[in-house]
Parts: C-alpha cells; sequence; structure tokens
C-alpha cells in the first residue's frame, strides 16, 4: 500500500515537470513570435524612413541639377518679359549664367529681352558674349545677322553714319566670305560721301566731335580683314574709303600725318595710283605748315618785329612767287591764299586735288589765320611783299575783327620835310566794326623816320 502510493506521487511530479515545461515553452514561443514581429515592425518603419528619405534626396538631387535650376531661371525670365519687367527678366538671365557662363540658351534668351525692348545694340554684346565664351558658331551667326540687319536699318533710314559702317566691318571680321558684308559697305561708301562738301572727318567748331580718329580705326580694321583675307572685293572698298570721290572734302589739319600714314598703307595695294595724288597733295599740306610754324610764333608772341626777317626769307619769297605766277602745285588761292592751323579744305576734280587752308569765313572759331598777299606788284623793280594776320576772335563773336598788315613796299617816307620815296615796311592795325573800320598806320615802320597816323 505505501509504494503504491509513492509510485502515484513520482508521476503526478512528472506530469506537472512535463505540463511546466510546455507552458514555458509555449510563453517562450509568444515571446518570440512578439519581439519578431516588433523588429518586423522596426524594420518596415525603417525601411519607409529610408524610402522616404531616398526620394526627398531624389528630388533634392534633381532640383540641384545645373540644367534644371537655369530651366527655371529661364522660365523666370519669361514671366518677367510678360509682365514688361525687363530687369527682371536679364537678371534671372545673367542669374542662369552664373549657373553655367556656356549656357547657350541663356545668352539667346538675354539678346531676346533686349530685342523685345528694341535695344539692337546690347543684344548683339550679348551674342557676341557669348560666343566669345562658348565659341558656339550659332550665336556668332547670330550676331553677324544682326550687325548686318541693324546696318541695313539704318541705311533705309537715311540715317547712315560711321556706326553703320563699324557694324559692316564688325560682322565682316568674324565672317569674311559674307558677301552681304561687301554690299553693305558700298552701301555706306554711297550715303557717307554722297554729298559734294562733306565734313565727315572733322567738325570746325568742335574738334572733340572730329569723326576722323574714328574713321582710322574702321579703316585699319578693313586693312587687317584683308590682310587676313586679300578679297577684291574688300580691296576696291578699301580705296574708295581712303580715296574719297568728294570734290571738296575737310579735313582737321592736325589729322594730315594720320592720312598721310593711311594713304602710304593703300599704296602698296592701289594698283591704279588713285591714292598717289592725294597723298602727294597732303605732303603740300604738311610742308605749308611745317614753314609757317615759325610765322604763327611770331604772331602769337605778340612781339612783330621778327616778321619782317620772315617775309624775307626764301622759302616766303618763293611762295609768294609761286603763288603770283599760278604755278603752286596743289595749293589753291585767289588773291591770297590763308594758312590757318584748325581746318583745311581738300578739293577733287578729275582725281587732281589741290588744298586751301581755311580763313574766318570757313571757321570763324580760328585760333589765327595768315594771309598771303600775291598781287604782281613792282615798286622800283622790287616785287611787293605783303603779309596779314588775323588773331583769333574776341569771346567766340566775330566783332571786333582785327588784322594786322605788314607790307614791303616803295612808298614816300617823310625826310627833313620832305617826301623820298624808298623802300620801306608799313605796319597796319584794322579794327572792323559792323559800323565800319578804324586804321592804325605806321610808316617806315622800324626805320629811322617811323611816323603814324590813324584813319
Amino acid at each position: 500500500m505505501h509504494e503504491e502510493v509513492k509510485s502515484w506521487g513520482f508521476s503526478d511530479m512528472i506530469e506537472k515537470e512535463i505540463r511546466r515545461k510546455k507552458i514555458s515553452e509555449a510563453s517562450r514561443e509568444r515571446r518570440r513570435k512578439r519581439r519578431k514581429r516588433v523588429v518586423m515592425v522596426e524594420m518596415i518603419t525603417v525601411f519607409f524612413f529610408i524610402v522616404a528619405g531616398l526620394a526627398g534626396g531624389i528630388v533634392f538631387l534633381w532640383n540641384m541639377m545645373p540644367e534644371i535650376k537655369i530651366a527655371k531661371q529661364l522660365e523666370a525670365a519669361g514671366e518677367y518679359v510678360q509682365t514688361e519687367d525687363y530687369e527682371g527678366a536679364i537678371a534671372s538671365c545673367e542669374e542662369a549664367l552664373r549657373i553655367d557662363s556656356k549656357s547657350i540658351k541663356a545668352y539667346r534668351a538675354m539678346a531676346g529681352v533686349y530685342l523685345t525692348q528694341e535695344d539692337w545694340e546690347s543684344a548683339e554684346q550679348v551674342l557676341y558674349r557669348g560666343w566669345e565664351t562658348t565659341q558656339d558658331e550659332s550665336l556668332l551667326q547670330e550676331y553677324c545677322v544682326h550687325l548686318l540687319n541693324d546696318a541695313v536699318a539704318d541705311i533705309n533710314a537715311q540715317n547712315c553714319t560711321l556706326q553703320t559702317l563699324e557694324k559692316c566691318v564688325m560682322a565682316l571680321e568674324e565672317d569674311q566670305v559674307n558677301a552681304d558684308g561687301y554690299k553693305l559697305l558700298d552701301a555706306c561708301y554711297g550715303r557717307l560721301f554722297m554729298s559734294e562738301d562733306t565734313e565727315l572727318f572733322c567738325n570746325g567748331e568742335d574738334s572733340d566731335l572730329c569723326a576722323f580718329n574714328q574713321y582710322l580705326e574702321i579703316m585699319n580694321r578693313m586693312l587687317a580683314i584683308y590682310q587676313a583675307n586679300p578679297v577684291e572685293e574688300l580691296k576696291a572698298e578699301i580705296i574708295k574709303f581712303a580715296v574719297p570721290a568728294n570734290p571738296v572734302l575737310w579735313l582737321d589739319v592736325r589729322h594730315i600725318t594720320d592720312y598721310q600714314n593711311l594713304l602710304s598703307q593703300i599704296a602698296a595695294m592701289d594698283e591704279e595710283g588713285q591714292s598717289a595724288q592725294l597723298a602727294a597733295c597732303l605732303a603740300k599740306a604738311a610742308w605749308a605748315q611745317d614753314t609757317f610754324e615759325e610765322a604763327f610764333a611770331i604772331f602769337d608772341s605778340g612781339e612783330f618785329a621778327p616778321i619782317k626777317e620772315f617775309m624775307q626769307s626764301e622759302e616766303y619769297i618763293s611762295i609768294r612767287d609761286q603763288f603770283i605766277d599760278g604755278t603752286m602745285e596743289y595749293w589753291d588761292g585767289k588773291t591770297y591764299i590763308p594758312v590757318s592751323r584748325e581746318k583745311m579744305k581738300l578739293m577733287q576734280e578729275d582725281g587732281h586735288w589741290t588744298f586751301s587752308f581755311a580763313d574766318f569765313d570757313d571757321c570763324p572759331h580760328s585760333a589765327g589765320v595768315i594771309k598771303v598777299w600775291g598781287a604782281k606788284q613792282e615798286d622800283a623793280g622790287v616785287q611787293r611783299l605783303c603779309i596779314s594776320y588775323e588773331p583769333a576772335a574776341e569771346n567766340g563773336e566775330y566783332y571786333p575783327h582785327t588784322t594786322y598788315e605788314f607790307v614791303y613796299l616803295y612808298s614816300n617816307v617823310k625826310i627833313g620835310g620832305e617826301y623820298v620815296p624808298q623802300m620801306n615796311y608799313r605796319f597796319e592795325t584794322r579794327v572792323s566794326m559792323p559800323e565800319g573800320t578804324t586804321s592804325y598806320l605806321i610808316g617806315d615802320w622800324g626805320g629811322e623816320h617811323e611816323w603814324v597816323t590813324e584813319y
């Protein structure tokens, strides 16, 4: 009996232990499953965060791509143009170029904004800037087309200037085989040199407005194009522009040497010698300026006595004699020939060039005019000498107008109460006013029998 009870109790313990283990295993399984679910949820959460982050990063990177940023700026520029906010449009285009300085679309867009405003010059500058930066030939072609179209507009509007000519030359510098460019050069020549009396090379009253330096720069650029690509059409235009067919061409005296240098470059390509005659004429004018430099220095000083020695110089007497005899080559005049330091007139007839310096009628703002008088008149077998000088006008007004006249002549000199004819100098000062002229005359000027009268 006792052994059976003991046996039953041991079995019961075993069963309990078995149930406990089962419960424990079940509990562990449940905990394991819970942990697995938690881990799975965490993994899924992390995955979604990663996916979301990647998506955001992709969107961010997409927006950060240069092409997209440029496109947005150009889109903004277009919207600004729609509202006529052109400054905003230009700013957007500039921002696009800061993103990519070689964006061809940005250069075109900016040029388009300027064209919308009819600012042709700025549009051309942008296209050229774009070509310089990108070396894109399409931008260069657009630039040349705009230049030539702009030149055509000027010519058609009868508003052709040296700026118009420069546009044609700029286009040829970039496209030397452009036949339209050479045709427009010819059209510019016809407009610029169409008048008989042209002041294209000088302004007379305001030397700061003189266009000769601009003309010279354009001519040098045309010569450079020809040297790079010696086209016959361009050579013909260069010679025409250098040796215009106008009957009268005004020139600032200070540009004589520059013009001579240009013609010396033209001479090498001028087989017909069209420039040689004009070059010789300018050489004579330069010689005349050098010859009278001493006389101007005397008159500027206000001490006139040395002019007597100048009048007796071989150079002056030679000029006077040639003028009287009509053998003065290239230098024209009638009763006198003027010499001034500001302005000169080049005259052409049938390819023959002559010149004359401006007097006060031609150039009222002259700093002073010398006149060589050439009436053939002998006194006791001696040819009379006469030279006069008119200083600059006072306060820019013609009146009062002063003339100093110096004459070496055969006239009476009062000696010992008697008039004795002999060669002597006479110095007369004439002051002209609208109502008349007053003269102050010194006879035997500088001599021992000097006399004075006023009338």
